[in-house]
This record gives C-alpha cells, structure tokens and sequence, in this order.
C-alpha cells in the first residue's frame, strides 16, 4: 500500500505536469496540431494505466503493485474504451446543461400560470443546475466507478460487472468524492490575506501540497472501497482470477 501511494504521489504529479504542457501546445501549425494529438493520447493511457492499476491492485489484493499494473497494462483496450463511453456521458451532461435554460422559462411560466405567483425562470434553472451538478458529479461516477474497477481487472467482461448493492458503497462514496474532488478546490483557493508577499506565497505552496495530498488520499480510499475488500461484494467475480 505504501508503494502504490508513493507511486501514486509521483505519477499524478506527473500527469498534471504533462496536461499543463499539452494546453500549452500551440495548434497553428500541421506538425504542431500533430504534436498536441500524441501528447493527449499519450496523457490518456498513461491515466487509464495508473489508475487502472490502483483499481486492479485493490481488486485483486493477492497480488503486488507490478502485477497489478501488468493487468491494467494488459486490459488498457477496454479501459479506453470504457473512458469513451464515459467522455460521452459527459459530453451528454455538457448537452443537457447548455439546453436546460430553455425548458426553465417554460416551467416557470406555467407554474406562474398555476400558483398565481410570479415564478422567476432563474430559480428553475438553478434547480436544473443543481441537479445537473448531482448528476455530473456524483450519480455518474458513483456508477462508472465499479464498472472500472472490473474492467481494469477483468478486461472486457468488466463491462457485465453490476452496481453494487452494499449500503456502505452509496453513503461512503459521495463522502470520499466530495473529498477528493471538491475539498481540495476549497483549501486551494482559500487565501489568507496578510498584506505580505513572502507569507502568501508560502501559504499557497502549503495549501498546493495539503489539497494535492487530500486528493490523493481521499482517492485511493474510494477506489479501495469500490473495488477492494470494502464490501465483500467486490471479490465475487474476481477472487478466482490470478
């Protein structure tokens, strides 16, 4: 466990790093249009290879960290794949939620015409948003988690893999989501105003370090519950696989 957060430290760092260059990449050229096209592929892969590890390490606990990346190593086609249909989720979401403010003014006409109320249509887009937002941020990736979790373990016959029914999965995983993912945004752009240079610029490197050390450890504590030990669930297909 030990090696696979160490690796985990080192490799996301590393991702971020190469996803800052890549949007630095200029497309007004060919060959660099080219570039940015093997940069994001290569940043792809490299993703789905890491974390499709830590879900095969976790799913798979007799194992070590290197057979665990050799499963994700070999399984990175159905990987891909499952990242594709989950971009078009997403992209389905981005849809949605650009068409959302038309039905809005319809809605609060007519509930302005049935309560005889005024009904203001950005308070009905605000309950679209919100539930978009849900959606986008926790409904999706509480069901694509373990179908990833089995893919990246069992490959191509991960796409069979069902939703969990273990209560402990639909409490505790929103709770680990909003840690990994909306906590550290909130001790990231928290600045304390001191007036002076020197202090804010080591604050925001002690923040940088705590959200980036939140979000790796809240991570791996999800991907161990939706595909590890935590619930038992998990092994039932998987526990016969070497």
């Amino acid at each position: 466990m030990k090696t696979l957060a160490a690796v985990h430290f080192a490799g996301n760092a590393l991702l971020l790093w190469l996803g800052y260059y890549w949007l630095g990449v200029g497309e007004s050229r060919t060959s660099s249009l080219l570039w940015s096209a093997v940069i994001a592929l290569v940043l792809l892969c490299l993703t789905c290879w890491l974390h499709g590890a830590t879900f095969a390490f976790f799913a798979g606990q007799e194992g070590g960290v290197t057979k665990a990346f050799r499963a994700a190593l070999r399984n990175l086609p159905a990987l891909l794949a499952a990242v594709v249909v989950i971009l078009l989720l997403y992209y389905a979401m981005a849809r949605w939620s650009a068409y959302s403010s038309m039905p809005s003014f319809t809605i609060a006409s007519w509930l302005t015409s049935k309560l005889r109320k005024p009904v203001k249509p950005n308070s009905v887009l605000g309950v679209f948003s919100a539930a978009t937002w849900l959606v986008r941020w926790v409904v999706i990736p509480l069901i694509v988690l373990p179908w990833v979790a089995a893919i990246a373990f069992g490959g191509w016959r991960g796409f069979l893999r069902r939703l969990p029914t273990g209560r402990a999965y639909w409490i505790e995983a929103p709770v680990l989501l909003v840690c990994a993912f909306w906590l550290p945004f909130v001790v990231l752009n928290w600045v304390p105003y001191t007036g002076k240079f020197p202090v804010e610029v080591v604050s925001f490197v002690i923040r940088l370090l705590v959200a980036y050390l939140l979000f790796v450890a809240a991570w791996l504590a999800l991907v161990f519950l939706t595909s590890g030990g935590k619930p038992a669930w998990s092994h039932a297909s998987t526990a016969g696989k070497p």
